[in-house]
């Protein structure tokens, strides 16, 4: 249903017609934001669209375990009334994501507790085809599947995008011109906006990469029918900078679990049935291995490996008029965080409201100007899924443990003690699962009952060189004689505290 205040705005409004290329999450939900301001809206996609819940080459992904932060399912259900419901009529389970979910860490396993911050399990195929069968229902939208954009048609200028070159996928054929108002390039991660732009003279987008060369693998195992844990998911989290392995299992639709093995810095899980089985036996805990050893599986395994985080920061570039990317064309994520849909999800929002706002800005109801200031709200929308995701990875990132600077290996100190403060607090569990869900912003950790008593463990660490181990392991000493030289710790123990607190602050603001 759209909203009442919406209506109002767009009385009187005559934009016509709006492209969309992609048609995955990002590109439904700007089709829908889009099919309340314009009379016509075209999704347009290289695949043959599945009318189920199929996977598809355009979304190679797809096989694999996907989350949506409780925010992002907020979001959706916004947009689309219901969908929870139809979700759950389709045997996707709710989980309560401190109470459902075993989660060891390399300080321990978390506290299980009635957190409220819930999530759906469902599977990407699912919820795409869902969503996708609902936006169909409006008659102003229509899909075009197994086309690909070729190109930008621009003014005669340069200075507006005015449609798209389109053609049939894998034809040789020149194609046609489709006329449009407004474009918008949702076409993910593989999006040739920048080199649409170089073909127009303008500048390619700044980049900004966090490549912790992460890979994981994805096999299905039907869950046993005298399966009777107390639990709907389970996590293994790796610890840098050695322990580069991790996995999750969770229940979906059908029946069925999806275990997911990632390893860091280039450990990449097999992609082989047995080789799989060993790999979750060499996990830091062994959860994991314990409930699929003598499961059933259900399919091959799958390999993914494109994890890096990428920002082109088109917020600061000039662009045509007329013209939108958003979702992972714009910014992608590691997949293994669960925050990409949700980053879309918050992206649409800020469409909407520059959507909203734009008829108050142009006395004739133009474009013009819109595409800046959208590019500009998404950037500050999408920021804290940005630092979500790379404040870990940025760790991984780096060629060895030196290069990752004092400040580096300062800020993964003190994040290693605030994850042992929330194996040991509910409330310090509870407010990280907030900010991984984006309930609440990272800034949310220096409130003064997590820092101070983080700080006062950090520096403890430091000046003995000891912290406590994963729950069952001996202590070990984890400080590096270049840390305690820099920072003094014989002469002037109190600046440990100072240089923790700088570089946790730089950590949680970096954008």
């Amino acid at each position: 249903m759209r909203d009442k205040k919406i209506s109002r705005a767009i009385d009187n409004l005559n934009w016509r017609h709006a492209v969309v290329v992609g048609a995955g999450i990002g590109g439904l939900l700007a089709g829908r934001v889009l099919a309340g301001y314009f009379d016509r809206v075209t999704l347009l996609d290289r695949d043959a669209l599945p009318y189920t819940a199929a996977g598809r080459k355009g979304i190679p992904q797809g096989r694999h375990l996907h989350s949506l932060a409780t925010r992002g399912g907020e979001i959706l259900e916004r947009y689309f009334p219901g969908l929870d419901a139809e979700l759950a009529d389709a045997g996707c389970p709710a989980l309560d994501q401190a109470w459902d979910t075993c989660t060891d860490t390399p300080a321990g396993r978390l506290p299980r507790f009635r957190s409220g911050i819930a999530m759906r399990a469902v599977s990407r195929s699912l919820l795409e085809e869902r969503v996708r069968n609902r936006l169909k229902e409006d008659p102003k939208t229509r899909f075009l599947a197994g086309r690909e954009v070729v190109g930008l048609v621009s003014d005669a200028g340069g200075n507006s995008v005015v449609g798209v070159h389109v053609r049939r996928r894998g034809s040789t054929e020149a194609g046609e011109t489709l006329p449009a108002d407004l474009v918008v390039d949702a076409s993910g991660q593989g999006s040739r906006t920048p080199r649409w732009l170089e073909e127009l003279g303008y500048d390619a987008p700044e980049e900004e990469v966090v490549d912790a060369r992460l890979g994981y693998a994805t096999r299905w195992f039907r869950v046993p029918d005298d399966f009777s844990g107390d639990w709907k998911g389970l996590a293994v989290l790796p610890g840098w900078p050695n322990d580069t392995r991790g996995g999750t299992l969770r229940r979906v639709e059908g029946g069925v679990w999806t275990a997911v093995l990632i390893g860091l810095d280039g450990d990449y899980p097999p992609t082989r049935g047995d080789a799989f089985l060993d790999f979750a036996r060499t996990l830091s805990s062994s959860t994991i291995y314990d409930a699929i050893k003598d499961a059933e599986p259900v399919s091959p395994v799958y390999g993914y490996r494109r994890t890096a985080n990428r920002r082109r920061r088109y917020e600061r570039m000039h662009l045509p008029e007329n013209f939108l990317i958003t979702g992972d064309a714009a910014c992608s994520l590691n997949p293994s965080y669960g925050s990409g849909m949700t980053a879309a999800a918050l992206s649409t929002e800020a469409l909407e409201g520059c959507l909203y706002e734009q008829r108050f800005r142009s006395p004739k109801h133009a474009l013009v100007g819109l595409g800046h200031r959208f590019h500009k709200r998404q950037a500050a929308a999408i920021a804290p899924c940005w630092k979500v995701t790379t404040s870990t990875d940025r760790q991984w990132s780096a060629s060895s443990v030196e290069d990752l600077g004092l400040p580096g290996r300062l800020f993964h100190r003190v994040s290693e003690e605030v994850l042992a403060l929330a194996v040991e607090r509910e409330d310090v569990a509870r407010t990280l699962l907030e900010v991984k869900n984006l309930l609440e912003p990272p800034s949310t950790l220096l409130r003064p009952g997590i820092l101070f008593p983080t700080l006062r463990r950090t520096a403890l660490s430091l000046l003995t060189g000891h912290k406590k181990p994963r729950s069952g392991q001996p202590e070990t000493d984890v400080s590096t004689p270049s840390d305690l030289a820099i920072l003094g710790v014989r002469s002037a123990g109190w600046r440990i505290g100072l240089l923790c607190l700088l570089a946790f602050l730089v950590g949680v603001y970096a954008a």
